[in-house]
């Protein structure tokens, strides 16, 4: 299988799993100020965007391979969505979904606007 098909079947696993945690998908894959946002979903009322990270390497966290330079980007992302949608004054949130073979794990809140790794 290639890179792109299993990410795609990461990214449905994920979708399954945050609508199954009570997530309502709002966008998948779409490019935000030249970024590409694998998902922006509702939690509540907050807005979530979503970078999915999938890994059959075992020794390692799918999460351990986003750098700051994908937390930037995902943050010009959020703020043009914001913008460009009139959101203003919308809750925001970054997750980030680890998809393995063997599971897929939610992580709330991996970083923020300020993060720095």
């Amino acid at each position: 299988m290639n890179k792109r098909a299993s990410g795609l079947i990461a990214e449905q696993r994920a979708a399954e799993r945050l609508e199954g945690e009570g997530y309502r998908i709002i966008e998948r894959n779409v490019k935000v100020a030249g970024v590409e946002v694998d998902i922006i979903a509702a939690d509540g009322r907050t807005l979530v965007f979503v970078e999915v990270k999938s890994s059959t390497y075992y020794r390692t966290r799918p999460s351990d391979h986003l750098t700051e330079e994908q937390m930037r980007r995902y943050v010009r992302a959020a703020k043009a969505y914001i913008r460009d949608h009139s959101l203003y004054g919308v809750p925001v949130r970054f997750d980030v979904v680890e998809v393995t073979d063997e599971d897929v794990t939610v992580l709330k809140g991996a970083f923020d606007s300020s993060t720095k790794r």
